[in-house]
């Protein structure tokens, strides 16, 4: 599994929350009219005004306008987080351990951390300052907040760059790293002043693409709702980014993160806006986003479209229809991984169950996770996919995928192929070249990349793969 693309990000600061004598008596919410509204919504909303949460905070979706405390629409704390704070208190704010059951804890907490922000998409709260990387000590936030920096003010390259060379050193950059490239497509975007295909022109894929989540989560922030669809639309259509096919599916893929956090994590309603995109490929494409956003959430919150039970959910349910089920099973295993303590034949088990045509599918995101767990070693790939069983073949071939994913110029994907049995090696080379081919529009150019990667029966095979 891609463990850095489980881990949440770092929003949550010791002064979330907090504030000076607040909490300490009830209060109405105020509308934008300036009067007092009573909570009609969840539970969770109706705590949030009783227990006087709107006099001390700003939260538009509660018509709270409080300034004491921070603001939670720009904070948009995780639920843990949330709850830590409201149980614990500190600095200023009181406990509220006494107060509130740990049920009602637990609604408000996800009442702020799913609400927190409704209408000005999945904005990230980044501003520029003066915080550098040496400033950090191990400091998962304050890293967000360094690289960030660096792409504002010396382009998301270079801050790119600097964090493919600390991940290889710093444990805590490791492991925060696909939030950090979040932060850096945030300050690119910034640093372009809006220009998608300026700030993806400066991108690259490292860390899971998070860079190129990150800018299309900015690029949404503060669109009204009416207008979403149609900044959706053209937000990928410059030639630059359509040109390169990879390039063209980060952006869509991008997308789809960026409406699942502007949809405060309704993955019905941001696979409606997909939906709405040009063609049905940049719909699947974009619904990939919605589903790994769905599965890995950028602020660490706990989506209620998955199950503990039913591990392939929302993938086998009604909610999703066909056109939508692809990148689904693509990416289902990395939420079935946690929930059987990353035992992999029995994740192997769920595959099987999966439905009838998507069982393969399943595999590839099998394998998916093994290259992520292998940190792309082929030979502890291998040993992994084995425990597969009859999913061995596309387990090999999700694997593959995912080492030229993150690197198109990783051979470690040629000694992978090379080294699997005869019965596996056509299927993995066709992995190398669908990638490669993604990296060139013409024919010379799938060619001449499948060339330094394979020969003889093994080119034939990449340069299938690469549709050339």
């Amino acid at each position: 599994m891609r463990t850095r693309l489980l881990i949440p990000i770092a929003v949550g600061l010791v002064v979330l929350l907090a504030a000076s004598a607040c909490g300490g008596k009830k209060s109405n919410a105020v509308s934008k009219t300036g009067k007092a509204v009573a909570a009609s919504g969840s539970p969770g909303e109706r705590i949030f005004i009783s227990a006087g949460c709107s006099g001390c905070h700003t939260m538009a979706v509660a018509g709270a306008k409080g300034t004491v405390g921070p603001n939670l629409d720009e904070l948009r704390p995780n639920q843990q987080t949330v709850e830590r704070q409201v149980r614990i208190g500190g600095r200023g704010m009181p406990s509220f351990s006494k107060k509130l059951s740990s049920e009602e804890i637990s609604q408000v907490a996800g009442f702020v951390a799913t609400s927190a922000g409704t209408g000005k998409a999945g904005k990230i709260s980044f501003q520029p300052n003066d915080k550098k990387l040496e400033d950090c000590h191990g400091d998962a936030s304050c890293y967000e907040q360094a690289f960030g920096n660096v792409a504002y003010k010396d382009g998301p390259k270079q801050a790119l760059d600097e964090l493919a060379q600390l991940e290889q050193t710093d444990p805590v950059v490791r492991g925060d790293c696909h939030p950090i490239a979040h932060k850096i497509g945030a300050g690119g975007l910034l640093r372009y002043e809006g220009n998608v295909a300026k700030a993806f022109a400066e991108g690259n894929g490292t860390c899971g693409s998070g860079y190129y989540h990150g800018l299309l989560q900015w690029k949404l922030a503060g669109v009204r709702a009416d207008q979403v669809a149609g900044v959706a639309r053209t937000a990928c259509e410059d030639p630059s980014i359509k040109s390169n096919a990879f390039i063209y599916y980060q952006c869509n893929h991008g997308l789809g993160h960026g409406l699942m956090l502007y949809t405060a994590y309704d993955l019905p309603q941001a696979l409606g806006f997909c939906h709405q995109l040009h063609t049905e490929l940049d719909s699947i494409e974009c619904s990939g986003g919605v589903f790994m956003e769905n599965q890995s959430s950028s602020f660490g919150l706990h989506s209620k479209w998955l199950s503990n039970t039913n591990l392939l959910y929302p993938c086998n349910s009604k909610l999703v229809k066909r056109r939508d089920k692809l990148y689904c099973y693509l990416l289902i295993t990395s939420h079935i991984l946690p929930a059987v303590g990353y035992n992999w034949a029995k994740a192997a088990d769920w595959c099987r169950r999966s439905e009838r045509g998507w069982v393969d599918t399943c595999f590839e995101s099998y394998g998916r996770d093994v290259s992520g767990a292998a940190v792309h070693n082929p030979e502890q790939i291998r040993s992994l996919c084995a425990q597969a069983g009859s999913g061995q073949n596309e387990c090999l071939y999700g694997a593959v995928r995912d080492i030229l994913n993150n690197n198109s110029r990783d051979f470690g994907a040629k000694t992978l192929c090379e080294s699997v049995a005869k019965r596996f090696r056509k299927r993995c080379f066709f992995g190398i070249g669908s990638i490669l081919g993604t990296q060139h529009a013409d024919t010379a150019g799938k060619s001449a990349a499948c060339q330094e990667f394979a020969k003889g029966q093994d080119l034939a095979d990449c340069m299938q793969g690469a549709g050339a």
